[in-house]
């Protein structure tokens, strides 16, 4: 039995409420270590990108093109 014959079987027929109690049950048993990379301090390349990614949404939202060599 794989994970999608336990969810068809068992998780699917369930009453939503009951499997969004079940979702928050397993995702908050992941703690947060576990996450590939994880680390609550932002380091100097998570700054530039996360800046990098909002100019990006500021042109897309004004309808220009990426221009690297321009910035």
């Amino acid at each position: 039995m794989n994970i999608m014959d336990v969810y068809n079987r068992a998780i699917k027929p369930l009453p939503t409420a009951d499997r969004l109690r079940l979702a928050a049950l397993i995702l908050n048993g992941i703690p947060p270590e576990a996450v590939a990379d994880y680390d609550e301090e932002w380091s100097e390349e998570d700054y530039e990108e996360s800046a990098l990614a909002g100019w990006q949404r500021v042109d897309d939202a004004l309808g220009e093109t990426n221009d690297a060599e321009a910035r």
